[in-house]
């Protein structure tokens, strides 16, 4: 006899997450200013912020702008 072998699970693809216009045109502007390198929304945890020679910050998605300004008047 031989053994049964089992199916590959393949596990499901995240859902992307769509970034509102208004966070999304803000993302950019900072981007284009050299205020941060890169971003991610991830879900829940809100916006996570790349900043060249810094750690990753994670930004709640509604005090994004804020935090947007403050790193834009802090440069």
């Amino acid at each position: 006899m031989t053994r049964k072998r089992s199916k590959v699970v393949v596990s499901p693809e995240p859902v992307p997450l769509d970034t509102p216009p208004t966070d999304r045109a803000a993302l950019i502007a900072a981007y284009q200013a050299g205020l941060i390198t890169a971003w991610k929304h991830e879900g829940e945890r809100g916006y996570r912020l790349t900043m060249s020679g810094r750690q990753d910050e994670y930004i709640e998605a509604a005090k994004l702008t804020k935090h947007l300004e403050r790193l834009g008047r802090a440069s």
